[in-house]
């Protein structure tokens, strides 16, 4: 075969998995782009182009600022605490007491359950009659709590459940950074006299750093795009309390037929992930050592 045949090779092998990409997301991305530019209904052949409008309406929407809004708290509520007991859950199955086999099976099934599954297991666990977690507050003299119902805490109630499904995840990606670790330096640390927790502080959590970043944009991502345990277990409410950027998305094209207006969300959290995940690469990114 010539060097010309053997300079195509690649593409040939490439060619299925780009025949996907352009069907399932470049061709999807295009199309909502340019839908973000009218005012299609999603029902109507035709469409009037209205340029920029969406997008000049979108930053004068309360709903949709305060659903942009809900976002970051939800982000704020879920992603540090899964990446400190994810290092904590990590550190503790890493000795390899006789135990840990267990803790790490109960950490890590939650992830393999479905959403729906989980949402609908922890609305019954924060169900203000007959819940096991108000029942328990009950039995140490707490108030029961409508966790769900009242504004005020209802983001914490979507947030907990989601805590409990994605910290195990996290935590495997952390214990796979830990196995990694060369065990000289803490042998070597050991014998100047280090202390456990001055070793975890200079050794093992500076050299987790490519697991814990890659945690960080992984999760920014999912977080950003929750959807699932707020359409299950408020629909949005109490008065928008947990009304967050996709299901305010999904009300705008699903349920208003105000598609292109959703697309132009669409487009907006596409750029601001994209701008987060680029912010994250030079301000985080930048100073994770890799061995």
């Amino acid at each position: 075969m010539t060097a010309r045949v053997y300079r195509w090779m690649p593409l040939l092998f490439l060619a299925p998995s780009l025949i996907l990409l352009g069907l399932f997301v470049f061709y999807p991305t295009v199309n909502a782009a340019w839908t973000s530019l009218t005012n299609w209904n999603g029902i109507s052949p035709s469409s009037d182009f209205t340029g920029l409008r969406n997008y000049l309406d979108l930053f004068t929407d309360g709903d949709f600022l305060r659903s942009l809004r809900n976002t970051c708290l939800y982000v704020v509520l879920t992603l540090p605490t899964s990446l400190v007991l994810a290092i904590g859950a990590a550190l503790l199955i890493q000795r390899g007491s006789a135990g840990s086999t267990v803790l790490r099976l109960a950490f890590t099934v939650p992830f393999v359950v479905s959403i729906p599954v989980v949402s609908v297991v922890w609305v019954w666990i924060l169900d203000p009659n007959f819940g096991i977690l108000n029942y328990g507050l009950h039995l140490v003299g707490l108030g029961r709590q409508d966790w769900l119902g009242n504004p005020s805490t209802s983001m914490l109630g979507i947030a907990i459940p989601s805590v409990w499904r994605q910290f195990g995840y996290f935590m495997l990606i952390v214990l796979a950074g830990i196995k990694g670790i060369d065990p000289s330096y803490h042998e070597a640390a050991a014998l100047d006299g280090a202390s456990y927790w001055r070793r975890l502080r200079r050794i093992t959590l500076p050299l987790l750093g490519p697991q814990l970043f890659f945690c960080l944009v992984l999760g920014v991502i999912d977080s950003f795009q929750v959807f699932s345990q707020v359409d299950l277990m408020t629909g949005g409410g109490p008065l928008n309390s947990t009304n967050v950027v996709v299901y305010e998305l999904y009300k705008q094209g699903f349920s208003y037929f105000h598609v292109g207006y959703a697309c132009a969300m669409a487009v907006v959290l596409m750029l601001v992930l994209g701008a987060l995940t680029y912010v994250q690469q030079r301000w985080v990114g930048s100073k994770v050592f890799y061995q």
